[in-house]
């Protein structure tokens, strides 16, 4: 008789903080209840679709020339849009989603024991990646005593010494702040000084309200830092784990380095439709995420008002960040606005304990969610909930 083999799993499993998706609240109507379709303003779900582009016979993968090619649109780009020149052979890298990216970046340079700081609030994939090659996870707040954007004030201390790489989200999820010239400015001659590397997750760059301001055109911030970005996000392509990565040519190296390791290669239809897209940047499906989440910001507006929440941060992300009312639980308040009214929401815990008193709303939603939202609470609902309440 074979036995059956006992694998444990790593210890690092139990460190993982939750995703986003684990702290949505459940579904608690029993059987039998009358069903209200739920209002879901909680998930970021990208609204520009696929077809049939990118699909089909046509995903032979893609070769050295057609990776070329897609680095020196995306180099020309980079320097009308931006401001920024770069060597498209060796500061460009292209690769698979932002998440895949940022890890394969800690698998490179990441020792075990190496201080990884994050924001928080921030999304709680930057942790995950840290404790997932080794590296030790620690967290700066971001708060209102800043404006909701990142305070430098703890990377002068002995941590800045010692960490090796500082994760920066700009513009930031959730708080939809944006640094300015003088705030990267301030951090660039930090980190110089503190011999820590800043890797910048600008995934939301062309949603923001705002002109974007590249770490990389500041004086000095192509020797102190990397920025990545999504394809999809930035010139409003079909959803795809598909990205780049902007960086001094040693740095490269090193993500060029593990993608030969893992053997990771890419369709080369990809390539075609980023290239289409940055060649008619905005083109029409970045315009048609822009005008979505200018028109759910408008009517987010009515749902906050008539839920006297308060409204945090700024316009520079497809989210709001409120702040629910006092000496509330955001785990539970979101639960039972789920279980009342059937609408879905983000609790802020979910970007960390800061989080606590604050949900976030996805713009991604539409209008039209938001509207029925606001319906939804205006009249009385005879829905029995758990409690019975």
């Amino acid at each position: 008789m074979i036995k059956k083999v006992v694998l444990d799993k790593a210890d690092r499993l139990y460190h993982f903080p939750f995703d986003l998706e684990e702290c949505l609240p459940k579904r608690t109507l029993k059987t039998g209840e009358k069903r209200i379709p739920i209002i879901d303003l909680a998930r970021f779900i990208w609204p520009v679709d696929a077809g049939d582009s990118i699909s089909g016979p046509s995903l032979a993968m893609a070769d050295t020339d057609d990776m070329q090619r897609l680095k020196d649109t995306l180099a020309d780009w980079l320097t009308t849009e931006m401001g920024i020149r770069v060597d498209p052979r060796k500061e460009i890298y292209i690769g698979q989603g932002i998440h895949r990216i940022l890890l394969d970046l800690f698998m490179a340079y990441i020792e075990y024991g190496d201080i990884v700081i994050c924001p928080e609030p921030g999304m709680p994939f930057y942790r995950r990646m840290a404790i997932a090659v080794g590296g030790v996870p620690v967290t700066y707040p971001i708060t209102s005593h800043s404006q909701y954007k990142p305070s430098f004030a703890k990377l002068t201390s002995n941590l800045g010494k010692a960490a090796k790489i500082l994760i920066l989200n700009n513009p930031s999820n959730p708080f939809g702040t944006m640094l300015d010239e003088t705030d990267l400015d301030e951090l660039a001659r930090i980190a110089s000084r503190q011999n820590l590397f800043i890797v910048n997750d600008a995934a939301y760059c062309s949603l923001a309200e705002e002109k974007f301001q590249s770490l990389r055109s500041i004086p000095g911030g192509e020797k102190i830092g990397l920025e990545i970005f999504s394809f999809p996000y930035t010139f409003g392509m079909p959803y795809l784990p598909f990205g780049f990565a902007v960086a001094r040519p040693e740095i490269i190296g090193g993500l060029v380095n593990m993608r030969r390791t893992l053997g990771i290669t890419l369709p080369k239809i990809w390539i075609d439709t980023a290239i289409e897209a940055i060649t008619s940047y905005p083109g029409n499906g970045l315009k048609k995420v822009r005008k979505l989440i200018s028109q759910s910001r408008l009517e987010a507006a009515h749902l906050i008002e008539k839920m006297e929440w308060k409204k945090v941060g700024n316009r520079s992300c497809p989210f709001i960040w409120v702040k629910i009312p006092e000496r509330k639980n955001a785990a539970t308040y979101a639960a039972t606005l789920q279980r009342r009214r059937k609408i879905l929401t983000l609790p802020g815990t979910a970007f960390g304990e800061i989080g606590e008193g604050y949900i976030r709303l996805s713009l991604t939603a539409g209008p039209e969610n938001y509207k029925e939202a606001v319906q939804r609470l205006s009249k009385k609902m005879s829905i029995r909930t758990k409690n019975g309440e």
